[in-house]
């Protein structure tokens, strides 16, 4: 076999040979990064048989909300970044890819030398082409890790657009809860002035003391104070909203008077489930499987490198005449073979560090895990303790606002005085003030619970 025709069977076996390890196994691979921590058949908090539907969160969305959540993720800077992250390591990608392939390039030189022995005396042109070839798929598996890190930087996006929604959610919750708040205490407020004004007039007629007038006045302050902070509150939520938006935080932003409703059950699936669904988790995987081709890559660096290198060109004619032989246009092909037998050890360092990186990346998929895992119980034994009082408070404000119509009716029979109706509804507007805080929170945390579960909030965020 001639020269030429070897060089051809090795390009041949470069191209057979030249493919990067399979990925791990998922299972396989939360197996070593759970290490003795078992995954229980079923939650802890609370099970719920029947499967988890990504697009069901338990309440109603309005039309106003879905709109807000779509302007948050086209003009949110957390996603332009998300999305720039995703562009560079798609570049990464492509450049890792194109090492794999040859490189071809246009060649010249023009010169002159006193010294007739001299190349640089000889001008000419060329096309010049070299290619190492990526027999023990050293480049196929640096691809491969920069493949796993477009899918993670993917997934880190579609994972931030769902917390994004998430907390556009919330913030719309929070000024609900926000409005109805003020309302409520500047209707509290309003109450304690009245009653205020009627121990004035009390104490005009000797039925009341002016220490009475003062403590009173000291309750009206607290409930000024009150009011004031809802008021506060309203505010930071409106701004809190808007920032998410992409907007100036203006407090211009408004939501619904009511809360969403009704807040039904849904089914949780099982724990190992949302191990596939979860982005961050997922993301997670991918980025142990970008570690391994990483380790793959510094160990195959370590074997022989094989690479051609050819090209064809036209030199000067003058150059030509001087030697027989050589005629227009000249093509040469060679190939070169490197054993890396000694480099102070770093290859090897090199290989060491990825390895380690790689028991930090597979620690790291773990914690995510388990962090998953811990959000969903939390979420689920918050929303059975949270539905409890709920329904505590529901009970406590319904029972209270029955005592306030007895009142009323007292004071209509002259059994009763009309500070004592206004001291039962300002006692039921802090029951109905408790009850709004409670049922605020009990949305916030079926929307983390339904985002702790590997969910959507609406369809088409992809």
């Amino acid at each position: 076999m001639n020269h030429r025709g070897f060089i051809v069977s090795i390009v041949a076996s470069g191209l057979l040979f030249a493919c990067a390890s399979p990925t791990p196994k998922q299972s396989d691979v939360l197996n070593l990064a759970l290490g003795k921590t078992d995954v229980i058949p079923q939650w802890s908090s609370e099970f719920s048989a029947g499967k988890f539907d990504e697009m069901t969160l338990g309440f109603p969305l309005e039309a106003q909300l879905k709109s807000l959540i779509q302007e948050a993720i086209v003009n949110n800077p957390d996603i332009r970044m998300a999305l720039a992250k995703i562009d560079q390591s798609r570049g990464v990608l492509s450049m890792t890819s194109g090492s794999r392939l040859p490189n071809i390039g246009i060649g010249a030189q023009t010169g002159t030398s006193t010294i007739p022995t001299s190349t640089a005396a000889i001008s000419g042109a060329g096309l010049i082409a070299s290619w190492e070839l990526d027999i023990w798929g050293r480049y196929a598996s640096a691809a491969a890790g920069s493949k796993a890190r477009v899918k993670a930087s993917e997934l880190d996006r579609f994972y931030a657009q769902q917390m994004l929604a998430a907390s556009v959610i919330k913030a719309w919750i929070a000024i609900t809860e926000g409005k109805q708040q003020v309302a409520l205490s500047q209707q509290m407020f309003d109450e304690a002035k009245q009653q205020n004004q009627l121990l004035v007039q009390g104490e005009r007629v000797g039925r009341n003391t002016a220490q009475e007038v003062t403590q009173n006045l000291a309750s009206v302050d607290i409930y000024q104070n009150q009011l004031i902070a809802y008021q506060y509150q309203l505010n930071q939520a409106k701004r809190s909203m808007e920032i998410l938006l992409g907007r100036y935080p203006a407090t211009q932003i408004d939501s619904s008077n009511i809360f969403p409703s009704p807040i039904t059950e849904i089914p949780a699936g099982i724990p190992s489930e949302i191990i596939a669904r979860r982005p961050d988790v997922l993301a997670a995987q991918e980025r142990y499987n970008a570690a391994f081709y990483d380790v793959e890559e510094a160990k195959r660096a370590r074997l022989p490198s094989i690479k051609i290198t050819g090209g064809v060109g036209y030199i000067q004619d003058s150059a030509i005449l001087l030697t027989n032989g050589i005629s227009n246009p000249i093509n040469s092909l060679t190939a070169s073979l490197f054993m890396p037998l000694f480099m102070g050890g770093q290859l090897l360092a090199q290989q060491d560090i990825k390895t380690a990186k790689q028991s930090e990346i597979l620690a790291n998929y773990g914690k995510v895990s388990l962090n998953a895992f811990n959000e969903v119980e939390s979420s689920l034994d918050n929303d059975v303790k949270l539905k409890s009082r709920q329904s505590a408070l529901a009970s406590q404000t319904q029972n209270m606002s029955k005592s306030v119509d007895f009142e009323k009716q007292k004071f209509q029979v002259g059994k009763s005085d009309q500070f004592q109706v206004l001291q039962q509804e300002i006692q039921l507007g802090n029951a109905k003030s408790n009850l709004i805080k409670i049922s605020a929170d009990r949305l916030r945390n079926r929307v983390d619970l339904h985002q702790s579960l590997g969910g959507h909030f609406i369809a088409g965020i992809r």
